[in-house]
């Protein structure tokens, strides 16, 4: 299809909101991914009118080196062209799914560090300019290599990471929380998720940049384990382990990774550290050769089998470790009551500072990390998101394509959700 002087080459992939192309440009080697939008679906649509919208006006404020760049808008009769840079890596998802192909283990600390540098630093410039996401996922950061063989031979630590898809993203500056039921259920903030699936007590439920720190969460665990946070196969299920609240991860992981996972998988937004504090977490900060090893064997009641045991739910402490094993709280949004039980607490592990629990490891290596089971493919993609998104109108939340589709405005009974 030519569109002026580009050309649209072939597909790359199909979305909720349209399909994208990698396209060409007359006369030149340049690439560029274009997304090509049905008119007749959304001047008819005033939400997918409004959506629309909002990702043109917020691409054409922004500009950041790790979010993908508005080359330009074009229309014809029929269809609207946002046309973006292209990045050839694919997406997180896929050089994750690679890497456990030829390694058989997730991304090391090493590599999931200067991955999350990148994405942080977008999220905070995002959020610095009020801007909400609202569907971060892996399949939403792309990697782009300037170099053909960093590409073929997959070598991350070479990629420089693009956030895209802005359909659900919007402005948050008058108003200090939004409403809508939107994003993708895998990497929900637990009180949208609790709204997406009529919870009473989360009808009315509001929410403003912290729903992105927790699916920053997801998104660094799934990096370094391997699979979803609260991997699902169902609504039922997600919903049943989002509520519980458990969460694993390997006893080798070092002091700063748990802390900073800890800092963003909380239950309640308000015990979740901003993307400005993130990025001064000790886990993006401190060299990686430095990072301290946790030693977890004589804390039984912390262990399960070789994982430690964490709870988003019940978890009401976020520490940032500082030198050798010293924790202090750095929640300033915590009340005068919860920061002094904080600080009780500090002083007591504090005290335990030379204990078994705080005991460095500077010899372990993430190699030698116990194997984790690998994450599950997603095969035939596009046949999926098709599939799960054939009956459906422009209005539906895009999901993970295992689970199925939540339409906005339609009774939907979880339980019917859980048998198909």
């Amino acid at each position: 299809m030519l569109i002026d002087d580009l050309t649209l080459i072939r597909s790359l992939g199909k979305g909720a909101f349209g399909e994208v192309y990698l396209t060409s440009k007359q006369g030149t080697s340049i690439k560029y991914a274009t997304k090509k939008l049905e008119k007749s679906k959304y001047l008819n649509n005033s939400k997918a009118k409004k959506y629309l919208d909002n990702e043109i006006a917020i691409l054409k404020d922004i500009s950041h080196p790790n979010i993908v760049n508005l080359i330009e808008i074009k229309e014809n009769s029929k269809y609207c062209f946002i046309v973006t840079e292209y990045c050839n890596g694919g997406n997180l998802s896929n050089c994750l799914e690679k890497y456990q192909d030829e390694n058989d283990n997730a991304f090391p600390e090493e590599i999931v560090q200067y991955l999350m540098r990148q994405i942080m630093d977008a999220v905070r410039y995002l959020h610095k300019n009020k801007i909400l996401h609202r569907d971060l996922k892996l399949d939403n950061i792309l990697v782009h290599y300037d170099n053909e063989n960093d590409k073929l031979k997959n070598n991350i630590m070479k990629g420089k990471i693009k956030i895209i898809d802005f359909g659900f993203a919007r402005y948050l500056k008058n108003e200090k929380l939004a409403y809508s039921t939107l994003g993708s259920p895998i990497n929900m903030d637990p009180g949208i998720l609790q709204k997406l699936n009529k919870v009473s007590n989360y009808r009315d439920y509001g929410y403003d940049e912290k729903a992105d720190i927790w699916s920053l969460g997801t998104i660094c665990y799934e990096l370094l384990i391997g699979k979803t946070t609260f991997d699902s196969e169902s609504m039922k299920e997600l919903l049943n382990k989002v509520n519980k609240g458990n969460y694993f991860l390997p006893k080798t992981l070092s002091k700063e990774t748990v802390s900073f996972l800890n800092c963003m998988l909380q239950y309640d937004p308000k015990k979740r550290l901003s993307a400005d504090k993130l990025c001064k977490h000790k886990f993006l900060r401190k060299n990686f050769k430095d990072f301290n090893h946790i030693n977890l064997k004589e804390i039984k009641k912390n262990v399960k089998g070789s994982n430690i045991q964490l709870n988003a739910r019940v978890n009401g402490s976020i520490w940032d470790i500082f030198g050798d094993g010293v924790m202090e709280s750095i929640n300033e949004e915590m009340d005068e009551e919860e920061n002094n039980k904080q600080k009780e607490l500090a002083e007591i592990c504090n005290s335990l500072t030379n204990s078994t629990f705080f005991e460095t490891n500077t010899n372990t290596h993430q190699n030698n990390q116990n194997k984790i089971p690998k994450r599950k493919k997603r095969d035939n993609l596009d046949e999926m998101f098709l599939e799960a998104f054939k009956e459906i109108n422009i209005d539906s939340v895009l999901f993970e394509p295992k689970l199925a589709p939540f339409i906005p405005g339609l009774e939907t009974n979880i339980d019917n959700i859980n048998n198909i």
